[in-house]
């Protein structure tokens, strides 16, 4: 019943000073009183504008829910206090009223679908206006249990909009400094919810935070993808953004959008955090395992055909995790084979799945080769991932097979020290030719090798790597000669070449006895003794081409000893192992002498196989190492040793092939040649002398004749030592010392004559030794005329005052020794023209004279005395029949130089064209 004298403006004045004092349960009997002054809309609006936000639901929820019952049974005898309103009167009353300004039941960007009811609208707002007003969001959860189970729309924005703020802000991060309020919740789209929601961590971060987020936070906010309000801000972001994602077709619902959103975010944290969403797959099964606080009573949310697409989805997530991680190790390779135990448990897939396999037996694997291997090199990039029609992560039999294979060969791998990130590895099996296939067991092979190991150990590393090859057991057809069958690492390489490469892994492990049992004295050896005996020789050169001394009680040479005497015995006709044999011991030699290459590079072993001629190493050797020529023999034996090794010892005049001996006969001589070379740079010209007598004599010269090859080296090294000349002055030597070397020069010059193989070289020869006898002829006047004045410094010492002149007796000796030294001067004078009538002896004649002379010379050199010596000259010379000359130097010797220079000046006698065979101008 209406009140007198109370007109309508003071009903609403009066409704909004109730409001104002937070206590509003007389608006009912107000509205009973008033009907038309209040309908529900203007109440709640009132109420929305004037009843403070602090106020706790608890004090007008009954009557909210009274004013929107229809039945309201409100007295309206009820009195109501009047007396805030009563003093104004009606044209106050409507004054105030028209200045009202009463908020709208349905907010500013609120959605319109499902909230044509007012009571709705009111709750929505109201609870928007506590959270800005008061940052009380209890408050707000209190205002909406009442009403939440009769209004679907208040039951959708409590679990997705409301739940998530409050398990934010006061449950799971309570300590947080900033609270995330409705209004800007409510203003993210669903990828960008789905970031601060799952990034957000408290700073005592665990590994469960991401699984609570995703199930308490993430599931009630996807619970409202279906908003109006929320579609219309995921359309808007879609338009501003780019798919993450090569060739993904549009979800087929709303749900599978907003879930793509999180599997995406999955796989981006697993390169910074993959620790917790390892874990976060381990402890949640997925779209379905969300927390909705009890307030959804449904039994299911998705459809049979949605909840399979949203498993599918998220197993796939799990997969693109485990091939997008760019590093190895081995808590990265265990969270792996716990996310792909995870994802086939939940897809039913455990039987394709070989990661249960005991890991002392490992498995034949079986998937579709033909499937898997389309997948292309884009198919393991980030962006492509998780493209639906990858073959390699859309969940299927061969992808999980595929990848626990993978994940399998990946701990064979990291055990055996080849530490390979999966993307790597799935390249390798799918698209690396046989080449790189080749270039990457290589690898792991080195990788293995650098770890120590047991033979036992050794046994269960060669099953791996057989494994490896193609995933399937050592029993199975897996391809002996050719491509393997079946796909696996190195599937396209044939099996022997696989055991060849663990061969040599075993030999570079020092497992030499067990290379002996497996692949040599075997029944049933894997290889053929010819691939063994390769494998080893490959082995013994790798270890000798890594050696940095050429001592072979060291180091690589060493190694490269210990393996040929380890194998040798067991290929006693081995051509090859023979050979590396002598280039050991030739290596092994030089290495105790100084030698440095070009560039100041040191020796190192593997010089000698690269170089192309390796005896000139021992030219350096006799550089840089003073006095090495008086170890011949020694260099000898190296040569000997470096033509025996097989390497390439050309001749300096020639590059026709040789065999064996040729080689090594050549090779000394040139050996023997720079030794000579050597002494005299070292004015050591005795020495010399002595190499050609004894090693380069006439006997070895008439050897090499029947060589293909002219022998262009000993007649050189013999010129060059008749050329030699003293650095010592002259005036230093004794006279007799003088012409003893000149006589040796001359000796070696008229060798030179009997080795030349051509006739070019013959006027230098020539010319030298006449040289050399002029000079020689010029020191023995010398010293006949320093013996005359001793002589003669004598016989004046008898004539001193008071003395006594000479007798009889020493007067006739005094006239003798001057007729020799006359007869001597006429000889030498006549010599070049003993026989005027004749023509001079041809070239050969005077070689032949020549050798001749040198032969009398080293038989005396080789130990005849001296009387014995006379009896050899005369025998060989007879009586002089005036055809020869041979002087006598007065105790009856023969005078070689004579005898040599009578023939090579009777030779130039008329001319050197004459000594080249061409006949005398006047006969």
């Amino acid at each position: 019943m209406a009140l007198e004298g109370f007109s309508d403006a003071h009903a609403i004045l009066l409704a909004t000073h109730v409001c104002t004092s937070g206590d509003i349960t007389d608006l009912p009997v107000l509205r009973a009183k008033y009907p038309h002054c209040f309908p529900l809309e203007r109440l709640l609006r009132i109420i929305l504008t004037f009843l403070p936000e602090s106020i706790e639901p608890s004090q007008y929820v009954d009557t909210l829910q009274q004013l929107s019952s229809e039945s309201s049974n409100a007295d309206q005898d009820q009195e109501i206090d009047i007396s805030a309103v009563k003093d104004f009167t009606e044209l106050e009353a409507r004054k105030r009223v028209r200045k009202l300004r009463l908020r709208p039941l349905k907010q500013d960007g609120e959605e319109e679908e499902g909230l044509s009811d007012p009571l709705t609208q009111f709750i929505i707002h109201r609870a928007h206006l506590i959270d800005t007003e008061t940052s009380l969001q209890p408050l707000v959860l209190d205002l909406l249990i009442p009403f939440y189970n009769q209004k679907p729309v208040l039951r959708t924005w409590l679990i997705s909009s409301l739940l998530p703020a409050l398990r934010l802000n006061y449950e799971y991060y309570p300590n947080r400094d900033e609270t995330l309020s409705l209004e800007t919740l409510e203003s993210l789209d669903d990828q960008t919810a789905v970031n601060v929601l799952l990034s957000i961590a408290g700073p005592e971060r665990n590994d469960m935070d991401l699984v609570t987020n995703l199930r308490g936070l993430i599931g009630p906010w996807l619970y409202g993808s279906n908003r109006s309000k929320r579609r219309r801000l995921n359309e808007a972001a879609q338009e501003n953004s780019i798919s993450f994602i090569q060739e993904t077709p549009k979800p087929k619902t709303i749900e599978v959008a907003g879930w793509e959103h999180v599997n995406l975010w999955l796989l981006s944290r697993s390169l910074v955090d993959y620790d917790s969403v390892v874990n976060a797959f381990v402890n949640w099964s997925g779209p379905e395992d969300v927390d909705m606080g009890g307030y959804d009573e449904g039994a299911g949310r998705f459809s049979s055909e949605t909840s399979k697409e949203l498993l599918n989805r998220y197993g796939q997530s799990g997969l693109s995790v485990i091939y997008a991680q760019a590093d190895s190790s081995n808590d990265l390779l265990e969270g792996s084979f716990k996310i792909l135990s995870r994802v086939a448990e939940l897809l039913a897939l455990e039987e394709c799945s070989y990661l249960s396999t005991c890991g002392s037996v490992l498995p034949a694997v079986d998937f579709d080769t033909e499937l898997i291997s389309s997948a292309s090199r884009a198919s393991l990039l980030q962006n492509a991932l998780m493209a639906p029609e990858n073959p390699l992560t859309a969940p299927s039999p061969s992808s999980i097979s595929f990848a626990s294979a993978l994940l399998l060969s990946l701990r064979i791998l990291t055990d055996l020290g080849h530490v390979i990130p999966c993307r790597a590895l799935a390249n390798m099996c799918l698209h690396s030719s046989k080449e790189i296939q080749m270039a990457d067991l290589q690898s792991v092979v080195t990788s293995t090798v650098k770890q120590p190991r047991s033979s036992n150990d050794w046994q269960a590393v060669r099953q791996n790597l057989l494994w490896l090859r193609d995933w399937q057991t050592e029993d199975s057809d897996n391809g002996w000669e050719g491509p393997s069958t079946h796909q696996g690492l190195f599937w396209q390489l044939p099996r022997d070449t696989v055991e060849t490469e663990i061969l040599k892994a075993l030999i570079e492990a020092k497992g030499y006895q067990l290379v002996v049992d497996l692949y040599i004295s075997s029944e049933k050896a894997p290889l053929t003794p010819t691939q063994v005996e390769a494998a080893v020789v490959e082995a013994i050169f790798t270890a000798y081409d890594n050696a940095s001394n050429g001592n072979r009680t060291r180091g690589g040479m060493k190694k490269a000893q210990d393996i040929l005497q380890s194998f040798q015995p067991h290929f006693p006709e081995s051509i090859p192992l023979k050979q590396i044999n002598a280039l050991i011991t030739a290596t092994h030699a030089l290495s105790f002498y100084s030698l440095t290459l070009q560039h100041g590079v040191p020796f190192q072993p593997v010089s000698i196989r690269v170089h192309h001629d390796p005896i000139s190493l021992v030219e350096k050797v006799l550089e840089q190492n003073p006095k090495s020529y008086t170890k011949l023999d020694d260099l000898l034996s190296i040569g000997r040793n470096l033509v025996s090794a097989g390497l390439p010892t050309p001749p300096p005049t020639t590059s026709e092939p040789q065999n064996t001996s040729e080689a090594s006969i050549t090779a000394e001589r040139r050996i023997t040649s720079l030794a000579i070379s050597s002494a005299l740079t070292s004015n050591d010209f005795g020495t010399a002398y002595s190499y050609i007598l004894t090693r380069l004599t006439p006997s070895n010269t008439t050897q090499s004749s029947s060589s293909s090859n002219p022998d262009d080296i000993t007649w050189r090294a013999v010129y060059n030592a008749g050329r030699y000349r003293s650095t010592t002055p002259n005036a230093n030597i004794p006279l007799s010392n003088q012409i003893h070397h000149l006589s040796q020069r001359m000796e070696l010059l008229s060798l030179a004559l009997t080795l030349t193989p051509t006739p070019d070289p013959l006027p230098e020869i020539l010319g030298a030794w006449r040289r050399c006898d002029e000079e020689i002829s010029s020191l023995r006047a010398r010293e006949q005329t320093e013996e005359d004045l001793w002589d003669a410094k004598g016989d004046s010492l008898s004539s001193v005052p008071g003395g006594f002149g000479p007798s009889d007796s020493e007067r006739d000796a005094f006239d003798t020794a001057q007729q020799r030294a006359a007869r001597r001067a006429r000889a030498r004078a006549a010599m070049p023209h003993s026989h005027p009538h004749e023509a001079p002896m041809g070239l050969f004649e005077v070689a032949r004279g020549a050798a001749m002379a040198l032969h009398k010379n080293a038989s005396s050199l080789r130990g005849s005395a001296a009387g014995s010596g006379v009896g050899s000259a005369r025998a060989a010379g007879g009586e002089d029949d005036g055809e020869h000359v041979y002087m006598d130097d007065g105790e009856g010797r023969v005078r070689k130089r004579d005898m040599v220079s009578n023939m090579v000046t009777g030779g130039l006698a008329s001319g050197i064209g004459w000594v080249l065979g061409a006949d005398p101008v006047n006969r």
